[in-house]
């Protein structure tokens, strides 16, 4: 069974690859590999992945979201629907799920239904799950930042049979009807009496998660310090908290039928008490909105229970299959989330060292688990914590035998005797922020290095070591040698991901996908400057967070020499805040002045050169003139080596560009260039784009943005220079290494693959 499961996921797999949906027709092609796998069992994991890729197929095309008319988006239209789920309330706004079944607009109605993610930001009344409205919206395409490292936002929402985002306009909304009794609403009223128990922010937001499955109450501090100590299974409602659960009214309902003789002997307690206990485990997993790890934990503890009522043994390895060929029945788009790769590692983990190791058990399990669960945390470019078996091996017990079951006894309690209630959660309230103390504690005394930021030389150091460890141990221990390859199996996986390190005397390019803004990274042999860091929103969002520092981590760079600022807008600035936080920056400079926690940058000056392995960096704009401020305070940087070149120009406007033709003419021509102010008709005159002579224009704009960047005569103008073009907004990231070779034709590619679900 356990080989029946892999080669269905691996099927499964192998079609969320796909860029888009094949016709059905490709299906008969699998037909010669059914037959032979019919009359050969040997065929038993190629047939089981043609079933995995086959029934993903038939599951995309029976789960695509509606479609709303082109002609109704980006105008108010009306739609009537229902709340879903728990709305995420902050001070700014609140977010939630709609299911529309009515649109109107301008007279026309049409009906069906559409799963929308919506928000809300003025006038906001209390959302209940299940109420109905008609509310005024505008709606929009779901669409993400595709770079390397970065969150997969259309992937999640489509995961959730969501195609639309957008937001309510007010005034015009209307509530239609009240909330019913629901999952969901159940759900709502344990979160509110959870925020009114008197407890800390903190413990609130960590209360939520473990009671409703609720996280959007966790700070990012809190975030940070659980993944920091690899800890943040436990705010995670999974097999853990499903089968604490289940076990503890396993245990009282057998001891309680035990105290009845003649019920036993009409039925054993070891069977009666199965059944409070799946209610229970059902009920848990309801409350976190049957997440994945919650749905493999209950799959997992119907089949054991099916087991103990049919009086049959059944194997660990088979019990794991048969989860995860149900689980992948379910949702095969379950393969594209962490959780998913991380429960069932676990899991299989758990089985391994059971068997294998009789000695020391706790210990065994918490550094197994940790050493086994690293190749696949590397691989899901997850953060690995060094100091998480020890701090799991005291936090573990805590919340099983106190956090956990105080939270839940909490919430019950109160609903019957409130007072109660809101006493019980004030305990575990101080008891969590004494928690998060301790993990603040460790956190500060432990010195902190991502396997990501390591030299390339100690890297492969590591790998070496681990290889001839296992070989050493060959013959000796073959525990042992499984043992020494994992570290060395991480490392890899995160060596495989990395990009090479340019040679020197080339520099690699890379113009990120930050939607209406700007940021490029240029990586030499040794060095790294960022130019420009993205937007940031009033919801606390920002790029810096969302895109930069994903993708830094995620090429293995973990300092950066220089942050060069264009200007003070916020659609270049936005993210540095966020960046100079969370990694060390030795030199920032900027066109106009900025207010900068802890930091005081330098002035952007014309004539400013410098030489990294090669390659040559010039700021050739602004010059010192008094009283430039705005667009035409920008920083203009040229990178260049081996006659190739970038030219990178903030958001220069015809005045800046007519100063840099006069006095920088012979300096401006480049192989790319990234267009001024996204495209704007303020920029790109035909004497700039003359002078700059580029093989192709990048703009860096945001997909269906509200100005129509770029302009169509700023497009034309680079067209008929005979400039190639790209943009983030279609494309995603662009890359480019240049230097590597003089005359070689350059062009900035995707560095993205396409997604199937991507429109």
């Amino acid at each position: 069974m356990l080989l029946a499961a892999t080669g269905f996921t691996l099927g499964v797999v192998l079609f969320q690859q796909l860029p888009w949906l094949p016709d059905s027709r490709w299906l008969l092609l699998f037909l010669p590999f059914l037959w032979m796998g019919l009359h050969r069992p040997a065929a038993i994991l190629g047939l089981a992945a043609i079933a995995g890729f086959s029934w993903s197929f038939a599951h995309a095309m029976w789960h695509q979201p509606d479609e709303i008319a082109v002609g109704m988006q980006g105008d108010t239209m009306f739609a009537e629907g229902t709340v879903l789920g728990l709305p995420e309330a902050s001070a700014r706004r609140t977010r939630f799920f709609f299911l529309a079944n009515r649109l109107e607009q301008g007279g026309r109605q049409v009906y069906g239904s559409w799963k929308l993610r919506l928000n809300w930001y003025r006038d906001i009344p209390e959302l209940l799950p299940g109420q109905r409205w008609r509310l005024p919206l505008r709606l929009k395409e779901a669409h993400g930042y595709r770079n390397a490292g970065g969150f997969d936002y259309p992937g999640w929402l489509y995961a959730r049979g969501v195609r639309y985002t957008g937001y309510v306009k007010t005034p015009g909304a209307r509530k239609i009807a009240e909330a019913g009794v629901s999952v969901h609403a159940w759900r709502y009223g344990l979160a509110e009496f959870i925020d009114h128990a008197g407890v800390s922010r903190e413990a609130a937001g960590i209360l939520k998660a473990l009671v409703v499955g609720e996280r959007s109450g966790l700070s990012r501090e809190s975030k940070r310090l659980f993944s920091l100590t690899g800890t943040s299974h436990l705010i995670a409602i999974s097999g853990l908290h499903i089968g604490l659960v289940a076990g503890l009214v396993y245990l009282f309902s057998r001891w309680l039928w035990s105290r009845f003789p003649r019920l036993c002997c009409r039925w054993p307690a070891t069977v009666a008490a199965v059944f409070p206990s799946l209610l229970s485990a059902l009920g848990y997993a309801a409350l976190a909105g049957f997440s994945i790890p919650t749905q493999r934990a209950l799959i997992m503890l119907a089949l054991v229970y099916l087991a103990i009522l049919s009086r049959r043994q059944v194997s660990g390895p088979h019990l794991l299959g048969v989860t995860l060929i149900m689980v992948l029945l379910l949702d095969p788009l379950a393969v594209n989330l962490a959780g998913f790769w991380l429960s069932f590692s676990a899991v299989a983990a758990i089985f391994w060292i059971v068997k294998t190791h009789h000695r020391f058990p706790w210990l065994s399990l918490q550094f197994g688990i940790a050493l086994i669960l690293m190749p696949v945390l590397v691989g899901l470019e997850l953060p690995v914590s060094l100091v998480g078996p020890v701090v799991n091996m005291a936090a573990i017990p805590l919340f099983a035998m106190l956090v956990v079951p105080g939270a839940l006894a909490g919430v019950l309690l109160g609903m019957m005797v409130p007072q109660g209630g809101q006493w019980v959660l004030q305990l575990i309230g101080r008891v969590l922020d004494r928690f998060m103390a301790a993990l603040q504690w460790v956190v500060s005394g432990t010195p902190h290095v991502p396997l990501a930021s390591m030299d390339i030389k100690v890297l492969y150091v590591l790998v070496a070591s681990s290889v001839m460890l296992s070989v050493l141990l060959w013959r000796k221990s073959p525990t042992a040698r499984v043992w020494c390859l994992l570290p060395g199996m991480a490392v890899l996986i995160m060596l495989l991901q990395r990009s090479p390190v340019p040679a020197p005397g080339s520099f690699r390019f890379t113009l990120l996908d930050v939607g209406q803004g700007l940021s490029a990274v240029i990586r030499t042999a040794r060095h790294v400057l960022v130019f420009d860091t993205g937007p940031a929103f009033p919801s606390g969002f920002n790029t810096g967070d969302a895109v930069l520092l994903p993708w830094l981590r995620h090429q293995g760079i973990g300092r950066i020499d220089l942050l060069m600022l264009s200007h003070s807008d916020t659609d270049h600035v936005g993210g540095a805040a966020s960046l100079l936080r969370s990694i060390p920056v030795s030199e920032v400079i900027t066109g106009e002045p900025l207010s900068l926690k802890g930091v005081h940058p330098a002035r952007c000056r014309a004539g400013r050169l410098w030489w990294w392995e090669g390659v040559r960096f010039e700021v050739l704009y602004p010059p010192a003139i008094p009283g430039l401020e705005g667009n035409n305070a920008s920083c203009v940087l040229k990178i260049s080596s081996r006659g190739q070149g970038v030219l990178l120009t903030g958001d220069i406007e015809k005045n800046a560009e007519h100063w840099l033709v006069e006095h920088a003419k012979n300096r401006l021509h480049s192989d790319l260039v990234v267009a001024a102010h996204h495209g704007s008709s303020s920029s790109s005159t035909q004497a700039f784009v003359d002078a700059v002579g580029a093989r192709q224009v990048l703009y860096s704009a945001g997909k269906n943005n509200r100005w129509g960047f770029p302009r169509p005569e700023v497009v034309a103008r680079w067209r008929n220079s005979g400039a190639r073009e790209a943009n983030t907004a279609k494309q995603g990231s662009l890359e480019s290494l240049l230097g590597a070779r003089k005359g070689k034709s350059v062009l900035a590619l995707p560095t993205q693959r396409r997604s199937y679900w991507e429109r």
